[in-house]
């Protein structure tokens, strides 16, 4: 642990609680053990040292932390759940929880070197040599000289044991896979403290916190715009960041605490650690083509008028790849020769109106453009294209008041669409 804990604070108000890690670490490990003497026998300093460093977080937050006694030192109520964030975010820096005797769940990280010894200084240089592979431009863009970047490099690596990096001229650094780890971590670290943030500025009457949404393409319709405008209603200080990607990539975002929600469809076989599904209602997938497409003439249509149809393929490894697949083969007709896929939502309907071509799609996820008369879907009978759409997050966290307030939305908007027929859908 850092030797100078008692240090001056600085304003509060300047300042988020990743500046303050020094403090915050004594003060989680006094709340862990109950005293400052436990805490500077947990962390291996001096019981002054842990005296003055919560001393130190008290006069920066403008709160009483504490509450001390002859029996010892116990968490206000007004702090207790910043300082439980606080202590799961150190929790995400161990690198191996002890299962030490003696040590309770969640205290596990006061006895690993890595957890108790990393600073801000050396996070910002392992996620700046992470991103960059390189000690030079890590040292370029932190404004610092390489040597300290170096000696920053060299006390995580004594820290964590094992090396973070392998070096080579050819290719720079490249993480291990320990490395891989510890990133993941510092990464959780920083999404705790930052709902912990979160946290203390309700403490002074302020509704603040950020919250970044994935979406998956072809999948979200009405459902997220509607959900997310009754949120920022409801919390007009909550700062809301949509993004669309690829399953895979928002996947490795969420674990990574870079979004903290996926919206869209749900994969039948889900199993990645650390993440849940929610299901939030199962949608209808139909054959759709532009206003005026010569099969849309027809009364009635089967599927071998569709023979010759050239069509805008969903994304392969999808749920509408697997129903679209599923869906040809039951009629009898090849896939596709000439494959054609989009991945976005506006260039998808650009090009069903600028052409012949046809896309399975949901009718949810195009109702503005049906009422308008520029797309249609056909009178065609698609048994079980459905696919399932739901929410999906980190598990075993503490959800924020923006999260919360999204996941009630959702789940709401969903409850008032599933008892609504998709508009001209098939058979309904």
């Amino acid at each position: 642990m850092d030797s100078d804990l008692g240090s001056s604070p600085s304003s509060r108000k300047a300042m988020p609680l990743v500046d303050h890690l020094k403090y915050l670490r004594a003060a989680c490990a006094v709340s862990l053990t109950g005293s400052s003497i436990g805490a500077a026998q947990a962390l291996h300093v001096s019981q002054s040292s842990v005296t003055r460093a919560v001393q130190s977080l008290e006069d920066v937050l403008q709160q009483v932390v504490f509450d001390r006694s002859a029996q010892g030192m116990r968490v206000t109520p007004s702090c207790a759940e910043l300082l439980q964030r606080c202590v799961r975010a150190f929790q995400c820096l161990a690198i191996a929880p002890s299962s030490k005797v003696g040590l309770a769940e969640g205290e596990g990280w006061m006895a690993c070197r890595f957890a108790s010894g990393v600073g801000l200084r050396h996070l910002r240089v392992l996620m700046s040599l992470a991103a960059t592979g390189s000690e030079t431009v890590t040292a370029r863009q932190l404004g610092v000289s390489q040597s300290a970047v170096h000696q920053s490099l060299v006390q995580l690596e004594h820290f964590s044991g094992k090396k973070l990096f392998t070096r080579s001229r050819q290719h720079g650094l490249r993480v291990t896979e320990l490395g891989t780890q510890v990133i993941h971590g510092c990464k959780l670290f920083a999404s705790e403290l930052a709902q912990a943030d979160e946290v203390l500025a309700a403490l002074f009457g302020r509704v603040a916190g950020r919250l970044a949404i994935g979406t998956l393409p072809f999948s979200v319709g009405p459902l997220l715009p509607v959900a997310v405008n009754r949120v920022m209603q409801a919390l007009p200080g909550l700062q809301v960041t949509v993004v669309d990607g690829t399953y895979d990539a928002l996947i490795a975002k969420l674990r990574d605490a870079e979004i903290d929600l996926i919206v869209g469809a749900l994969r039948p076989d889900f199993s990645v650690q650390g993440l849940m599904q929610e299901t939030l209602f199962v949608d209808g997938l139909a054959v759709v083509v532009r206003a005026g497409h010569p099969l849309a003439l027809h009364k009635k249509l089967a599927w071998h008028h569709l023979a010759d149809a050239q069509w805008i393929m969903p994304m392969p490894n999808t749920p509408a790849q697997t129903v679209f697949e599923r869906t040809l083969a039951r009629a009898g007709l090849p896939l596709p020769i000439a494959q054609l896929r989009v991945n976005s939502a506006l260039m998808m309907q650009s090009m069903l109106m600028q052409s012949d071509r046809l896309a399975m799609m949901s009718p949810r996820q195009i109702e503005s453009e049906i009422r308008a008369d520029l797309l249609v879907v056909l009178p065609l009978a698609v048994p079980e294209a459905v696919r399932t759409i739901g929410l999906i997050r980190r598990s075993g966290i503490l959800l924020t008041p923006g999260m919360q307030a999204v996941l009630a939305a959702s789940r709401q908007v969903a409850s008032e669409m599933a008892g609504e027929n998709p508009l001209n859908k098939p058979n309904a």
